[in-house]
Formats: C-alpha cells, sequence, structure tokens
C-alpha cells in the first residue's frame, strides 16, 4: 500500500470514531477546544530544549493552525485542511520512538491543561496516535529530505 493510502486508510478509520453518534469534533466543543489546545501544545514545543529545534523557522501560529484544521478534519468537523499527509510532512524528519513519546508527553499536558475530559483525551490520543507507525524511522536512512539542497532533521535529545 503506498504512504498516501495508508495515511488516508488511518484518517478514514479515525474520522468515524463517536461516542453515541457524537463525532469527538462536537464531544470537545468544536474548533475553539481544539485551538487552545494547539496554542498550549505549540508554546511548550517552541521552548523544550529539544522539541524546538524540529520547529526553528517555522511561524508557531501557522503551524497551530495547520495542525488545528487537520485534527478537525478527523474528529468529524470541517474538512478546510488543504496541506501534506502526515508521511509526506514529516519525511525529511527522523522521528523515533523516543521523539515520538517526548511529543506525545506534551500534547497529554496540553489536554489536561485544557481541561479536555478524560474520554475525550483518550479519543484524541487514539486518534493522534494512529500516525505513529508511518511517522517512526528506524534510521536516518529511511528520511528523505524537503528539498534537494536541504538535509534531514536529526537532533540529539538534550533534554534527557
Amino acid at each position: 500500500m503506498s504512504r498516501i493510502l495508508e495515511d488516508m486508510a488511518i484518517a478514514s478509520e479515525i474520522a468515524v470514531k463517536t461516542k453515541g453518534g457524537i463525532k469527538l469534533f462536537e464531544r470537545l466543543g468544536g474548533r475553539s477546544s481544539i485551538e487552545r489546545v494547539h496554542k498550549i501544545f505549540y508554546d511548550k514545543i517552541y521552548v523544550h530544549p529539544w522539541m524546538k529545534l524540529y520547529f526553528e523557522g517555522i511561524n508557531q501560529a501557522h503551524i497551530e493552525s495547520q495542525q488545528t484544521d487537520f485534527m478537525t478534519m478527523l474528529f468529524g468537523g470541517p474538512k478546510d485542511y488543504s496541506g501534506r499527509m502526515p508521511i509526506d510532512a514529516h519525511e525529511h524528519i527522523f522521528i523515533t520512538e523516543e521523539l515520538f513519546e517526548v511529543r506525545q508527553g506534551l500534547l497529554i499536558e496540553a489536554l489536561k491543561e485544557a481541561g479536555i475530559p478524560q474520554k475525550e483525551q483518550e479519543d484524541w490520543l487514539a486518534i493522534d496516535g494512529a500516525f505513529k507507525k508511518v511517522l517512526l524511522k528506524e534510521k536516518p536512512e529511511d528520511c528523505k529530505p524537503k528539498y534537494f539542497d536541504q538535509g534531514i532533521l536529526l537532533f540529539k535529545n538534550r533534554s534527557a
């Protein structure tokens, strides 16, 4: 199966995740709740000694908006996302289990700080985590440069 089809299969499987027929988007209270989580989350990312290295030169408001559009679509809300699918957007980043776990920990903190109820936190994390298998890479050689004249993003964990 192609990488795009893998992402699409994950997304379509996730999009139907409901509780009592109510989509996660609605249970969260709509876009404003997702925006609140992403603001908290990226505030944490942009000051984290390791994670921030992967976002140097990227406008925080832009990435928050893009991530909100993407997750809104997956949660059953409006389909306004027009960016690349995760596997293509991250093919230049050496994402290890450790990196994924650090990111997931910051997301958990953000969900709690934003006051998201436990069940909705669990569903959010299940949806977010569904992309793990297509994002993790075993070795740097599994990455592809974003542009022909740029290398891959690979930084040692300075926060451990």
